[in-house]
């Protein structure tokens, strides 16, 4: 697909070329692809936000796991914060 640069563009395009040390006949299609490849990157296509309903099955895959792990019932109702402050520290609040 042909494309039609204005002329203040094409000048920005070779400053850049010169900024960046791009030299040579394709030197501006260089910047552009550099450019596009940067964009490309930073549109942040591979990362996604997490649904509260994900959130929600990590924590409680999380909470499961260390239920398992330290023995106790997988029908503990206590959320993780809970069990490790009682595994951490005494009642007075102190590290056991």
């Amino acid at each position: 697909m042909p494309t039609t640069l204005k002329p203040e563009t094409e000048a920005r395009i070779a400053a850049l070329a010169e900024l960046l040390g791009y030299t040579g006949p394709d030197a501006a299609e260089r910047v552009i692809i550099a450019a596009l490849d940067y964009l490309d990157q930073s549109t942040g296509k591979w990362e996604r936000w997490y649904t509260r309903a994900e959130i929600n099955a990590m924590v409680e895959r999380d909470r499961v796991a260390y239920l398992k792990k330290k023995g106790y019932s997988e029908t503990d109702p206590r959320p993780l914060s809970q069990l490790l402050q009682d595994e951490l520290y005494d009642e007075f609040g102190l590290p056991k």
